[in-house]
């Protein structure tokens, strides 16, 4: 009976031991299983870091290289030096606008489902490199020209007539600058819309009483108007009768443009900041 007793606690002592034993692997499975989750997030959190510092470097460099071509866009008016010392030379982004918006070698309005075709599109560097892939892209996206009409004035408000008739633009093209940086996995799209408003030479023609000095073209040169273009033969208008009786001739001076000889072209900012794609793979 003693011997019976005695195993009996044994094996109760024992029973105890498995129970705390399994009580301890529990705990341990448990702070090992809070363990992995807290480094899985860390790692996740440092995975997103990673991936917005990616995103806003590329945005920092798509916006800075925007930022460089509205500069130059915007610097320039002409490209003609005889109208302007400040001319846009050959091989600038200037020049390279007003070329994929000719009216007849130009890339012709923006076509969704011909995207290659009617965009222009040029490389620089890779994905790869430290400062990564830049992307600029240029579409015609013209939807409404202004009319290029003329104008009547008389001749003795020829300075404010002129001046008028010289000055005024006409929104003839809009174009779309998008600038995108690709740096691995991570891309920004940065986009700009410009309005290009466009003067033209004037051509004059004098409107004078029928009977008298008629009708014929002339050229405003140093305020005056002459019969050529190189600023010789003035003319005025002509006195009628004598004495008490003598009155000048009422003139009038009609113009139209000639629109294959722009003189200035002006880049204004229509919808300035506008970002269309972030992060992930670039896309078009």
């Amino acid at each position: 009976m003693k011997r019976i007793r005695q195993g009996w606690n044994t094996l109760r002592r024992s029973r105890r031991s498995g129970v705390s034993l399994i009580v301890a692997l529990c705990a341990v499975a448990v702070l090992i299983g809070l363990s992995l989750s807290i480094v899985y997030s860390s790692s996740m959190l440092l995975s997103r870091a990673n991936r917005k510092i990616g995103r806003e470097r590329c945005y920092q460099l798509a916006q800075s290289f925007a930022q460089v071509l509205d500069s130059e866009l915007q610097e320039y008016k002409t490209i003609k030096p005889e109208l302007d010392t400040n001319f846009a030379p050959e091989g600038c982004f200037y020049r390279e606008v007003n070329n994929i918006l000719a009216e007849d070698t130009g890339l012709g309005i923006y076509d969704p489902d011909r995207s290659d075709e009617t965009t222009a599109c040029y490389n620089a560097g890779s994905t790869e490199d430290n400062y990564g892939r830049i992307t600029i892209l240029l579409r015609d996206v013209t939807d409404v020209q202004d009319p290029i009409t003329g104008d009547t004035f008389a001749y003795d408000d020829r300075d404010e007539g002129t001046e008028k008739a010289e000055q005024t633009t006409f929104n003839r093209h809009q174009v779309w600058v998008g600038v995108k940086a690709e740096k691995g996995a991570d891309s920004y799209m940065y986009t700009t819309e410009y309005r290009r408003k466009d003067s033209f030479q004037p051509i004059y023609t004098w409107k004078g009483e029928d009977g008298v000095s008629g009708q014929f073209p002339v050229y405003w040169v140093n305020g005056r108007f002459c019969r050529s273009a190189n600023g010789e033969e003035p003319v005025e208008p002509k006195v009628i009768g004598e004495g008490a009786d003598a009155r000048t001739e009422h003139v009038e001076i009609s113009y139209t443009y000639d629109i294959n000889n722009p003189t200035y072209s002006r880049y204004e900012p229509i919808h300035k900041p506008a970002a269309r794609t972030t992060g992930g793979a670039a896309d078009e």
